[in-house]
């Protein structure tokens, strides 16, 4: 009965502190052998945690031999993972790649060269390079309407000058302009829609499906790079080709669509039969996009569609398991079906027809694609500015005749009209001031793509890219040439790489690779307009410079280029400098740039140098006046306010003897003037001197 009682009076609370009174024993006893010897702390444990069947576990685990299996089972394991991990960077160091830096930017380049050529293929087509143009046109006449317009009201009695970048630029590369627009605009399915490629996951496009909206379908497919067999196969389940049909959710149309998801895609009839189709093709594209790394991305596309991305995600990247949904992608897939075993029976004579005609229809889809990005982004190509305003004197010549014995001014036929009936006339010249306002008309399309460093090869450690790299070792089974041409035609090169300093936001904003021109009022032959590079903006922000940065780093280089290229007239940009830089040895791990870099980098371009020190601040001052320039190592906490040391570019003396400078960190400062004084005082006192003098041979 007593037992009874206190087995009736235990709780759980009791329990509790038995079995962790039994762990700490447990683990004491185990602790204490464990000082004893390693035989013993496997039996005491063993012993410890499971009586008899312990002592057998703690014979296996005091097992020398045991052990060494196990660490071997341990070791081939983590290494195994370690491969599978890396096998994106093993794949491609097989394929001959340095590093992921070395692909990331040839990637960029083969794409970059790749749109190119599609874009000069639309432009051979006289009609598509004539509609283009005169878009552009438009947008050019309109701006130079609106230098017109602030002449008028600001410089009206002035001689307008233009400089036009769309002359002198943007037509003569044309192609390149815009294969650069396409290449950061665009996103990765727009454009392997534009380049012709087959869809992410590489599906046949070509179909001879028949339905009562054909056109349509075949539009949508070529505008969003989907095939039109698919689409005519979930047209044929969603609505059997009703445009009017509404289903009790509220979806409506062809393709089914609910009023939310309609007005996502720009989709503003939804019984509106083309335009239902292509806010459904719109919709399948984003998903084809978003489920491409998967082996079954195309039923979790169709599966997605039906019952939302959500819930694919929701079930492990598979099908739903709704009834519904998983009927529905059997359906949709069986419609498929059918339709390439038509096509593979069709005669080779309306293959080769088929196939003309796709090759039409994909160039008018490229064609398409361009002109929709030029279209869409017009209002970024061009700007314009006040560059200049300046007067001058100029001789005029005046023709003269006496009329009533008073000298009279006539016009030069008159004049030679007289003389040649043997009249009396003269010519005469005289001075006359005449004033003139420059304007730029500026192009802010990008001139380049900047590749980038710091990328890194992704690791295997999801689905998504483990179903990438069992795809790409399909393609390597086929020869090294053929996962090659897959890297651009079926891949996107992000989808191997993460980092970088560009990354999939390597867009260089409006800031031409050439440089911006900055005008200054300087006196004598003093530099007028200077050629400006700023190393805190992209794309230099962000290239390497040695173990560092432009941004962090490369003021010396870019001072540089700021000279070379105002005084060579040549485009020398921070990323040449630096690349010279490294290459001459002028640059310092943890220290940034030699001071002996200014006097090379000007040699090497073909310009003079002199190094001269804060004593002699009268011959920099009438340097500057002959039309020279003039690099500055500013000292720590001058200029900058920074602990370290800072170069800097003196352009030019103003009528008040100020000193006008080109600050490659600061469009802010380079804004303003220093007196003499100031400038002396930035100065480092270094024996051979903080100024170096640069000028024309």
């Amino acid at each position: 009965m007593k037992m009874a009682e206190e087995d009736k009076n235990s709780s759980p609370l009791d329990e509790g502190t038995e079995i962790i009174a039994h762990t700490a024993q447990t683990a004491y006893a185990t602790t204490a052998a464990v000082a004893a010897g390693g035989t013993a702390a496997g039996m005491a444990a063993g012993t410890a945690l499971a009586g008899p069947l312990g002592t057998v576990i703690g014979a296996l685990v005091s097992n020398k031999t045991v052990w060494k299996i196990l660490v071997s089972i341990f070791l081939f394991c983590f290494l195994w993972m370690f491969i599978i991990a890396n096998m994106i960077g093993i794949i491609f160091s097989y394929l001959g790649f340095a590093n992921a830096d070395s692909y990331a930017n040839e990637a960029q380049s083969t794409q970059l060269t790749n749109i190119r050529d599609r874009v000069e293929e639309v432009l051979q087509q006289e009609d598509y390079k004539k509609e283009i143009l005169k878009i552009i046109n438009k947008k050019h006449k309109a701006v130079l309407k609106e230098i017109d317009q602030d002449k008028a009201e600001k410089y009206a009695g002035h001689e307008l000058v233009v400089v036009d970048e769309y002359e002198t630029k943007l037509k003569r590369n044309l192609g390149y302009y815009l294969a650069v627009l396409m290449m950061e605009n665009e996103d990765n399915s727009t454009v392997f829609s534009f380049l012709g490629y087959a869809n992410s996951l590489g599906i046949d496009m070509s179909t001879n499906l028949s339905s009562p909206y054909d056109s349509f379908f075949y539009e949508a497919a070529q505008t969003y790079n989907v095939p039109a067999a698919l689409l005519i196969a979930m047209g044929k389940v969603e609505s059997d080709f009703n445009p009017n049909v509404v289903s009790g959710a509220g979806a409506s149309g062809i393709m089914q669509l609910m009023p939310s998801t309609a007005a996502s895609l720009g989709v503003s009839n939804v019984l509106d039969p083309r335009e239902n189709i292509m806010g459904g093709a719109k919709y399948v594209s984003q998903l084809i996009e978003q489920f491409k790394g998967y082996s079954n991305g195309l039923e979790l596309a169709i599966a997605g569609y039906n019952a939302g991305p959500g819930a694919v995600m929701k079930y492990g990247y598979q099908i739903p398991p709704y009834a519904e949904t998983q009927a529905y992608v059997k359906k949709v897939l069986g419609y498929v079906e059918i339709q390439q075993h038509q096509t593979s029976t069709s005669s080779s004579s309306a293959k080769d027809a088929q196939k003309s005609d796709a090759d039409t229809e994909k160039l008018q889809t490229s064609y398409e694609l361009l002109k929709e990005s030029v279209e869409k982004h017009l209002d970024s190509f061009f700007d314009w500015s006040v560059t200049d305003e300046r007067k001058g004197e100029a001789t005029e010549t005046i023709y003269c005749m006496e009329v009533n014995g008073k000298r009279g001014e006539i016009d030069r036929t008159t004049y030679e009209q007289i003389l040649a009936q043997g009249g009396n006339a003269w010519q005469e010249n005289r001075t006359v001031v005449s004033k003139k306002v420059e304007y730029t008309l500026a192009l802010l399309l990008n001139a380049q793509i900047t590749g980038g460093s710091g990328y890194q090869y992704k690791f295997v450690t999801n689905k998504t890219t483990f179903d990438i790299v069992i795809k790409l070792l399909e393609y390597l089974q086929k020869g090294v040439d053929a996962v090659k041409n897959a890297l651009s035609t079926i891949f996107h090169w992000t989808d191997f790489v993460t980092g970088g300093s560009s990354g999939d936001s390597f867009v260089a904003g409006n800031i031409d690779a050439s440089g911006d021109i900055i005008t200054y009022d300087t006196v004598g032959k003093g530099v007028k307009k200077v050629v400006y590079f700023n190393q805190t903006e992209e794309p230099w922000k962000g290239m390497s410079y040695g173990s560092s940065t432009i941004g962090a780093s490369g003021c010396g280089p870019t001072s540089m280029a700021i000279i070379i290229s105002t005084l060579t007239g040549q485009t020398v940009t921070p990323q040449m400098t630096c690349a010279y830089s490294i290459a001459n040895g002028e640059y310092v791990p943890g220290m940034g740039t030699s001071h002996s870099f200014p006097t090379n980098a000007a040699y090497h371009w073909g310009l003079t140098c002199e190094r001269v020190g804060k004593d002699r601040m009268n011959y920099v001052v009438q340097s500057l006046k002959e039309g020279k320039m003039v690099v500055e190592i500013c000292e720590a906490y001058t200029i900058t306010g920074s602990g370290s040391g800072h170069f800097i570019v003196l352009t030019g003396v103003t009528r008040d003897g100020y000193i006008t400078i080109a600050d490659c960190a600061s469009r802010e400062r380079t804004g303003k003037v220093y007196s003499v004084e100031t400038i002396k005082s930035y100065g480092r006192d270094l024996s051979e001197g903080a100024f170096w003098i640069v000028g024309k041979k």
